[in-house]
């Protein structure tokens, strides 16, 4: 397979049709039913070999094994993980070895990469120009911010959205900007500190097989680092005080990004929410990040372990540094994956210790629900949960008992229907 090949535009009612099912399914075999599960848990394998030995500083080149013949299967397993781009650079820059076919696909992925991260950009300064004219300071988080810190290049950290941080008593006004901008806003109840803002008209998706630099993007504005399972359990890390956090000069207005142990905090976190999709991006992510930032300093550690510890964080931050420190042996401090560990639920580490690095996102199907409940520890937490899944949840609050019965039954409904469909090719 060639790059002229691999970059072959799919048909758009195709593209389409296998997103409506997977969007009922919540299974990848619906999004690529020709690449069969046991073919993309072997490329998923190969991939985390080849990562983990590049970033142990294995002597080049690293030699990925895997057919050109088969190659489709290796980027469909790259794309879901975030890594075709990294691995596209790691080929170009001769730190992989991998057949021809392979390296022109990964360098397609890598182009992409690329222009994403450009056009991304120009979003990115569009944006803060217009906040800061309103007076307003933003923190810029996750991939706009870690691409060009940590990153070998920024184009290798692929991202789907440009994530901002705004002071609680900003937030109305930032809304307001973004919609003079011509962005429309979608709101989750699920996620109330949050608010996802993207071009009006319906998303369209060119390719389903790299990150294409044309793909939808959104602005996700956060009023807090919290991330919410379910009522009655926060994450813990709140509001961050806006001058202890950094300011950054890398764009034409100057923003604010997350000082350590905080922003290392915030990732773990982030990344263990999605337990069961955790990118093996962003597990390289985090060890890029500890080695960089904390590697050969216990008193940093002990920083991160006295802020997890108060701010409660330490479970909801242990399964990904976990797999983060299996995937590079040594990333992690071991008093601190200790005291981690310590702090979450016996189900939990039995959980994690289940899974490896290179396979830890489940697509075939996703869990979903289930992913809410991996972090209840205690009976209260239980009831908060069961208190969670029974109520009727909309923009405009709790409405009637008949409401909150319908809603039920159309969850119910809406999981048989899923478990149908999952089950059937």
């Amino acid at each position: 397979m060639t790059a002229a090949s691999a970059a072959v535009p799919e048909r758009q009612e195709e593209i389409d049709r296998r997103l409506a099912r997977y969007n009922v399914t919540r299974h990848a075999r619906d999004l690529w039913p020709e690449i069969p599960l046991p073919v993309f848990r072997a490329a998923e394998q190969e991939l985390g070999r080849v990562a983990t030995a590049v970033l142990s500083d294995a002597p080049s080149p690293v030699v990925l094994r895997w057919p050109a013949g088969a190659a489709r299967a290796l980027g469909i397993a790259a794309f879901a993980g975030g890594v075709g781009a990294l691995l596209g650079y790691w080929c170009e820059t001769g730190r992989v070895a991998a057949e021809l076919g392979v390296s022109d696909l990964f360098a397609t992925h890598l182009d992409h990469g690329r222009r994403r991260l450009a056009r991304l950009r120009a979003q990115l300064e569009r944006v803060v120009v217009a906040l800061a004219e309103r007076g307003i300071d933003v923190c810029v988080l996750k991939g706009m911010h870690t691409a060009y810190r940590y990153f070998p290049e920024p184009g290798t950290r692929v991202s789907s959205d440009i994530d901002l941080l705004v002071r609680p008593d900003d937030w109305v006004a930032s809304r307001d900007v973004l919609r003079a901008l011509g962005l429309v806003e979608t709101r989750d109840p699920r996620h109330p500190r949050d608010s996802a803002w993207r071009t009006p008209g319906p998303p369209s998706v060119p390719t389903l097989q790299y990150a294409h630099a044309d793909g939808p993007w959104s602005v996700d504005m956060h009023s807090s680092l919290d991330r919410l399972p379910f009522e009655g359990l926060a994450t813990g890390l709140g509001s961050p005080a806006f001058s202890a956090c950094e300011i950054w000069g890398e764009f034409e207005r100057p923003v604010r990004v997350l000082p350590q142990p905080l922003l290392l905090t915030y990732l773990a976190l982030h990344a263990s929410s999605h337990f069961y999709g955790m990118m093996l991006l962003r597990l390289i992510e985090l060890v890029l990040i500890a080695r960089r930032d904390f590697g050969g300093h216990s008193e940093r550690w002990e920083a991160f372990g006295d802020l997890v510890a108060r701010t409660g964080s330490s479970r909801f931050v242990f399964p990904a540094l976990d797999l983060a420190e299996r995937l590079v042996p040594g990333s992690i401090a071991g008093s601190i994956l200790g005291q981690i560990a310590g702090a979450a639920p016996r189900r939990l580490r039995r959980l994690v210790r289940r899974m490896a690095p290179a396979t830890a996102q489940r697509l075939h199907p996703f869990p979903g629900l289930r992913e809410r409940f991996v972090w209840v520890a205690t009976v209260g937490e239980w009831l908060a949960a069961l208190g969670w899944l029974v109520r009727l949840r909309d923009e405009g609050g709790a409405g009637s008992p008949v409401r909150a019965i319908v809603a039920q039954w159309r969850r119910i409904h809406r999981t048989l229907r899923r478990i149908v469909h999952a089950r059937t090719p």
